[in-house]
């Protein structure tokens, strides 16, 4: 499931880009799209009464620490880092900046026992599945244009970071409330709330474009729900190093397929590229070498 929500990432960020360049702004292209995933997610919440059940067990259970509610701060920042890198060191570069600060961040958040899965400690596994994953990522940049941007990749390595945390925030809140649905809607209400005053801010000083008429750019939201929901709750299983490895894999699988079927202007499926996606399957299976289940 996780390398699935993994590969909706790709097709999120190809629909949002598809989005962006039609009005003229990834910002606001981003803030739709979070505006699509909280009316989807609310709608669903409703309909199944998750909010009633999710805030009777907090209240028999304790209010959980402020953190836990402010995941979707970090796929804000890693959608405002992302539109204002990617045309600036490219988007080969910034994938390997994240996935380093994700796959890198994650080791010590499971070993702290941030996340819900408890405590993981630092194994030589763990380690080998960060490198070859970080390796993978690399090895598919190979080639790619884009320029060696220190402040800008500092924040992408920081963002990556964010998602760890966001992971462990969101599983958190999913495990305390009981209720994944409820943890969605959480976080897609702070994300947009975040990118909504930053998109605010945009059409105020800028012009866009007319909205366009195609429905399918509009779905990117529906995935990122879905994703949001999966990763809340399996990262209560995987811990948020697994999670994190196997969202990578799904992305570069997914990836590879959007190339095939659609490539971008210029690009082109390599033997590199498919080594990568190879790889970083490979790392998931490693960092669960030796792992034993978490205690209850």
């Amino acid at each position: 499931m996780t390398i699935l929500a993994g590969s909706a990432i790709s097709l999120q960020s190809y629909l949002n880009g598809r989005l962006g360049k039609e009005i003229g702004s990834a910002t606001v292209a981003a803030s739709i799209n979070n505006l699509v995933a909280l009316v989807a997610t609310l709608a669903i919440v409703l309909a199944t009464r998750a909010v009633p059940r999710g805030v009777a067990r907090l209240r028999a259970l304790g209010r959980p620490p402020a953190w836990h509610f402010l995941g979707g701060f970090g796929g804000a920042a890693i959608v405002l880092v992302s539109a204002a890198a990617a045309p600036e060191v490219g988007v080969a570069l910034l994938t390997v900046a994240l996935v380093c600060g994700s796959t890198g961040g994650s080791l010590p958040v499971d070993a702290a026992g941030i996340g819900p899965a408890g405590k993981r400690p630092i194994t030589a596994y763990r380690a080998a599945g960060v490198l070859l994953a970080i390796g993978a990522t690399v090895i598919g940049a190979v080639g790619s244009r884009g320029d060696l941007q220190v402040l800008l990749l500092s924040l992408a390595l920081i963002a990556g970071i964010g998602m760890a945390l966001q992971s462990a925030a969101n599983g958190q809140l999913a495990r305390a409330t009981g209720e994944p649905f409820m943890a969605s809607l959480v976080n897609v209400t702070v994300a947009f709330a975040a990118l909504g005053t930053v998109a605010l801010v945009t059409l105020a000083t800028t012009s866009v474009d007319a909205l366009p008429s195609n429905p399918a750019l509009y779905l990117g939201g529906l995935l990122g729900g879905f994703v949001v929901v999966v990763s809340a709750t399996v990262v209560q299983t995987l811990g948020v190093l697994r999670l994190g490895l196997a969202t990578v894999a799904g992305q570069t699988a997914g990836a590879l397929v959007i190339d095939l079927i659609a490539p971008a202007p210029g690009e082109a499926v390599t033997a590199a590229t498919v080594i990568g996606v190879v790889l970083t399957m490979a790392a998931v299976a490693i960092s669960g070498r030796g792992q034993r289940p978490a205690a209850a």
